[in-house]
């Protein structure tokens, strides 16, 4: 009797000890911080896929979560999946720890993927004989082509191959909320009207015409196309059109291309001296100087201040200028109409009309060593060329800077798709998160200069 009793307490510790081992094992995968522990199975896979999600990321995503479906929690399986898509197609580095766990999980499923890929592969791409031998094919014309029936069973082959390369071509704005509206991140508060201005769509601010203001809080909202799509609020209009503008144009960076001028870029400079005109290359731009503005130490300056003025441009849209107007001190006794002797105009005028006739993308920058009547000069051969003139700077500092007008969209097939280097050295593209799967090399924000100006 003794020993029966003694075999059942056995028993029972055993299986008390088993039930703890459980309960700690499950409070381990618990405490994780992926979820619940609930390793049912009972979701539906098939919901996690996005929109913009290619049919080959999704397919390997989902395989990878389907391998693992009843092992691992929900939340934790689903960040793993992303993980291993990031590391397979982007070259994403994580922790040892999580790239080791994810190369486990994932070796069967990479090794099936990376196989298919290579076959894949194999049957694209055509060797240079085969190549050759389609050119001289069709070079023969049709006459030399036996008849339909007559022709090798290989011709479908021949045909998927010679048909590689010839799809069309991404369209870069296909899905997007706001079209083809692209972002010039320069101006400061004026960035979104021009922008939307370039694009023909209608911008505006206004004070909420749904949120009733009071003596301490206004409210504003910020309309393309006649639609709300950005509210701010603040002690005064300004200060809410300043939120509601903040709020617009973050929502416009996360479904629009947003463009910014490289600030270092190369620049092509050109200065005059005694012996002749000196050429040569800085990625210091005139534009990016900066120019020099009133400050407290003006008098004009405070009398502004004592009159209610708060900085900015003057008008009801800011639209004045926001620098001193430049002055220039002669020091000869020739009138303004005269020819300079130092300088010849045609010679100017050629160099100009090579720079345009040439592929360069860099920006042409005339030092203050000529003249404001050679500048003058240049400003009118510039419009009859079609280029795009600004002068920078006052006084002695005076520059001009000569650039080729290129319309977004060109900047945006020549930075994304083809990858020129005269484009991507003067232009920085982020693209909209619609499109971040396409183009994950410019997903980083860029962020526009003196938004509050």
């Amino acid at each position: 009797m003794s020993s029966k009793s003694k075999r059942q307490r056995t028993d029972q510790a055993a299986g008390t000890e088993t039930a703890k081992q459980k309960k700690v094992k499950g409070k381990k995968q618990s405490d994780a911080g992926y979820g619940s522990g609930d390793f049912s199975g009972g979701w539906d896979v098939d919901s996690y896929r996005t929109d913009y999600e290619s049919e080959e990321h999704w397919e390997l995503r989902r395989n990878f979560m389907l391998a693992h479906k009843d092992t691992y929690d929900e939340d934790r399986l689903v960040c793993l999946a992303q993980t291993f898509i990031n590391m397979e197609f982007l070259g994403c580095k994580y922790p040892s720890e999580t790239m080791h766990l994810v190369a486990e999980m994932s070796k069967e499923i990479a090794e099936e993927f990376r196989r298919k890929r290579d076959q894949r592969l194999k049957r694209t791409f055509v060797s240079a004989s085969d190549a050759a031998e389609q050119r001289a094919k069709g070079r023969r014309g049709a006459s030399a082509k036996p008849p339909l029936e007559a022709q090798p069973s290989r011709r479908s082959n021949q045909d998927s191959r010679l048909c590689f390369g010839g799809g069309e071509p991404i369209n870069l704005f296909e899905g997007l909320r706001f079209g083809q509206l692209v972002l010039f991140l320069a101006g400061g508060r004026s960035c979104l009207r021009n922008s939307c201005t370039a694009s023909n769509l209608k911008y505006d601010e206004r004070a909420s015409l749904e949120h009733q203001a009071t003596d301490t809080t206004k409210n504003a909202e910020v309309l393309v196309n006649d639609q709300v799509i950005a509210t701010g609020q603040g002690e005064n209009l300004k200060v809410a059109k300043q939120a509601a503008f903040k709020q617009a144009l973050l929502l416009l960076q996360t479904h629009c291309y947003s463009i910014k001028l490289n600030a270092s870029r190369q620049t092509i400079k050109v200065e005059k001296s005694q012996t002749g005109l000196n050429i040569n290359v800085t990625k210091e731009s005139a534009d990016s100087l900066g120019d020099p503005k009133l400050d407290a130490s003006n008098k004009g300056y405070r009398m502004m201040r004592l009159m209610g003025w708060t900085g900015g441009g003057l008008g009801s849209e800011k639209q004045g200028r926001e620098e001193p107007v430049g002055y220039l001190l002669k020091n000869n006794r020739t009138g303004l109409g005269s020819k300079n002797q130092h300088g010849n105009l045609a010679d100017y005028r050629k160099l100009i009309e090579n720079y345009v006739n040439s592929d360069d993308m860099r920006d042409m920058q005339f030092e203050p060593t000529f003249s404001k009547e050679e500048r003058a000069s240049f400003h009118q051969m510039a419009s009859r060329l079609g280029l795009r003139s600004s002068s920078y700077g006052t006084g002695e500092t005076r520059r001009l800077l000569i650039t080729k007008k290129v319309s977004y969209s060109t900047i945006l097939t020549e930075v994304l798709s083809r990858q020129n280097p005269k484009f991507c050295d003067r232009y920085f593209v982020q693209v909209p998160m619609q499109k971040a799967h396409l183009f994950p090399g410019h997903v980083a924000g860029l962020e526009l200069e003196n938004m509050c100006e």
